[in-house]
């Protein structure tokens, strides 16, 4: 079994698929690739499944060593990708030699990248999924001194060596919730109408949004939530709930993401304005 050494770990460096489908019953997060758009594109450039787990790296990356030829694809986030201190290209195939090492810098424009790899990494699968969230993997992030192991691919598996990168949409498609009809005229004109900014607290689990919105909505009693769902609290703040979000919630649902949507929101920076639009 080849293996990728990681030499430097990123800032949250971590294994991710498509996440878990079937156990949010049992309080089990989603998970999976926050920016599903450009995991899946990566994969198709290897002609991988889509579901093939993948390197995602959060705003700043790492070194990472590998010992057997391969292929990859680095998709996503905008940032320097070097192969032994050799810029390279994004989305695009990429052939790997035995003691080759990728080293990617911050992101220049957004936040999330994605390292694909022939065959998809080889990490353990948990409750149907590869991908990591602590208490469930074993491990929530990867530090330095981790191996992944990946099957050696001595030939290029792929049908398509370049690809253009996923667009990203200033506005988000979405639905109204199931909360919506409770606000009145003015509250949802307001969150229409509104350029929203993605605040400093945003991770995994949620973006929060900069403005807010008067609302003197009751809390809800537990109710069901899932990525893509954005609640507004109390104090009028919007929160956008992302893949490790929990499974459920009290604040009201006043919209829900598109799939599509929810990775488009996933590579907003801090600071950057989103609109939302009403399918």
């Amino acid at each position: 079994m080849a293996r990728i050494t990681i030499l430097n770990a990123g800032f949250y460096d971590s294994i991710q698929d498509n996440g878990r489908k079937k156990y949010r019953h049992l309080g089990v997060p989603h998970s999976g690739a926050m920016d599903q758009k450009a995991a899946d594109l990566g994969n198709s450039l290897l002609n991988n499944p889509l579901n093939a787990a993948v390197l995602e790296v959060v705003l700043n990356g790492g070194k990472y060593l590998f010992s057997l030829p391969t292929c990859i694809a680095i998709t996503g986030a905008k940032a320097i990708v070097m192969v032994n201190d050799m810029v390279v290209e994004q989305n695009k195939l990429l052939e790997i030699h035995s003691g080759d090492v990728l080293k990617i810098g911050a992101t220049t424009t957004g936040n999330f990248i994605y390292v694909s790899i022939c065959g998809g990494f080889k990490t353990e699968e948990v409750l149907g999924s590869k991908s990591f969230y602590s208490g469930i993997t074993l491990m929530g992030k990867l530090e330095k001194g981790y191996d992944l192991d990946y099957d050696s691919q001595t030939e290029p598996q792929a049908t398509k060596a370049h690809c253009k990168p996923v667009a990203q949409e200033s506005a988000l498609r979405c639905y109204a919730g199931p909360e919506f009809h409770l606000l009145d005229r003015k509250q949802q004109e307001k969150l229409l109408n509104t350029s929203f900014t993605i605040s400093k607290n945003w991770n995994r689990m949620a973006f929060q949004l900069e403005e807010k919105i008067s609302n003197s909505l009751d809390q809800l009693k537990s109710s069901p939530v899932l990525p893509g769902t954005v609640q507004l609290t109390a104090n009028g703040q919007l929160i956008l709930l992302m893949r490790d979000a929990q499974t459920t919630g009290g604040y009201p649902r006043v919209l829900q993401l598109e799939e599509a949507s929810i990775s488009s929101c996933a590579q907003k920076r801090v600071g950057n304005q989103i609109d939302f639009i009403v399918l």
